[in-house]
C-alpha cells in the first residue's frame, strides 16, 4: 500500500472517529436536556405530595393515601415516601390509610448526626402522636426492616401488627464485586443514574435481586411496575444520604441490639427464596426468633415478588383482619 493510500486511510479513520465522538456528544446533550426536564418534574411531584412536620423527636416527611386501618409504611433503599406509596399500592389491600414516611437522609427527612434506628423508631412514634393515631399496622420493605423491628421492640403499645416484606433483620453479606461497582458509581451522579435506570433496567434488576429467570416470566403490568420503581428513584441525589448512612447503620445487626424475640405483636414475614439482594435467611431468622410470627415464602419472584403480588395482597388483608 502506498504512503498516499495509508495517509488517506488515516484521514478517513480520524474523520470517522470525529463523527462518532460528535454524534455521541450530540446524543448525550439531547439526553441531558430530557433528563433535566424529568428531574424538574419529579421534584415538583415530590414536593406536591410531601408533608413535613417538626416533632419533639425531630423532623420527618410523610404522605398519606387512602382511608381505613392506619398502616405505617417504611420504604427500602433508594426510596422515600414515594416508594412507600408505590409498594403499598402493589402489596397492601385497598381499605387502608397508608402513612408512608421518608427515613433518615431520604428526600426531606434530615439525617441527624449520630442517627440510629432507635432514633428513627422514636421519630415514627412522634409522628403518630402528631397525627393522633394510637396503633398502626407496621409494614417494612427491604432496608426498612431494622427501624421497623426497633419500633416494634421499643414501642410495642403502638404496633397492631408487623409485616416484613423481603426485609433485613440480620447483618448483611458483603456486596458482590458487581454490586459494589454499581452502587459505588451510579448513586453519585443524577444523570448517570438516570441513564442506567432508563436504558439498562434488565441488568439493574438483576443486580437488585431479580434474576433473569424471573424477568423472563414478568407480565406487562410487572414490567411497567419495574419501570416505575426505577423512575421514582430519580433524582438519586435526594436519597443518597440515606443510602450510604444505611451502609453504616446496618453493617452489623447484632442480636443484643435487636432482641426481636421480645416482639409480641402478630408478625407476617414474606420473602422469596431466590432473592439475591436480601437473602432468604433473613426471613428464616425473623420467623424463628419472633414468637407470634407466620412465614409466607415463595420459591421464585426475586426481590420484587414478580408473579406473586395478588397472593401477597390477599395474605396481608387476611393477616390485618386477624390481628384485631
Amino acid at each position: 500500500m502506498s504512503i498516499v493510500n495509508r495517509n488517506a486511510l488515516k484521514k478517513i479513520a480520524v474523520i470517522i472517529i470525529f463523527i462518532l465522538i460528535s454524534t455521541t456528544i450530540v446524543l448525550l446533550g439531547t439526553q441531558y436536556k430530557q433528563f433535566l426536564k424529568i428531574k424538574s418534574d419529579q421534584i415538583d411531584k415530590l414536593n406536591a405530595n410531601s408533608i413535613v412536620v417538626d416533632t419533639n423527636q425531630g423532623t420527618i416527611e410523610y404522605s398519606i393515601s387512602g382511608k381505613g386501618d392506619p398502616v405505617l409504611m417504611i420504604h427500602g433503599a433508594g426510596g422515600g415516601y414515594d416508594q412507600g406509596l408505590m409498594l403499598a399500592d402493589a402489596f397492601l389491600p385497598k381499605d387502608c390509610m397508608v402513612i408512608a414516611v421518608s427515613r433518615f437522609g431520604y428526600l426531606n427527612t434530615p439525617l441527624p448526626g449520630g442517627s440510629t434506628t432507635d432514633c428513627q423508631a422514636g421519630l415514627y412514634r412522634a409522628l403518630l402522636d402528631e397525627l393522633d393515631i394510637n396503633k398502626v399496622h407496621v409494614v417494612a420493605v427491604s432496608d426498612g426492616g431494622p427501624s421497623a423491628l426497633k419500633f416494634s421492640i421499643n414501642h410495642p403499645e403502638r404496633v397492631r401488627s408487623l409485616t416484613m416484606i423481603c426485609a433485613k433483620s440480620k447483618t448483611p453479606p458483603k456486596l458482590t464485586t458487581v454490586q459494589s461497582v454499581v452502587f459505588g458509581t451510579i448513586f453519585h451522579n443524577d444523570f448517570l443514574f438516570w441513564i442506567v435506570t432508563e436504558y439498562i433496567q434488565s441488568d439493574l434488576l438483576n443486580v437488585l435481586g431479580v434474576s433473569k429467570e424471573v424477568q423472563d416470566k414478568m407480565t406487562e403490568d410487572e414490567i411497567r411496575m419495574a419501570k416505575e420503581f426505577f423512575e421514582i428513584m430519580n433524582p438519586i441525589s435526594l436519597r443518597k444520604q440515606g443510602i450510604f448512612d444505611a451502609n453504616i447503620q446496618f453493617k452489623e445487626l447484632l442480636p443484643e441490639d435487636y432482641p426481636i424475640w421480645e416482639i409480641k405483636s402478630p408478625t407476617l414475614v414474606i420473602h422469596a427464596e431466590d432473592d439475591t439482594l436480601q437473602p432468604f435467611y433473613y426471613a428464616e431468622y425473623t420467623h424463628e426468633k419472633i414468637p407470634n410470627s407466620t412465614l409466607l415464602s415463595f420459591e421464585d419472584g426475586g426481590h420484587m415478588f414478580f408473579g406473586h403480588h395478588e397472593e401477597i395482597t390477599k395474605a396481608i388483608k387476611h393477616f390485618f383482619v386477624s390481628a384485631y
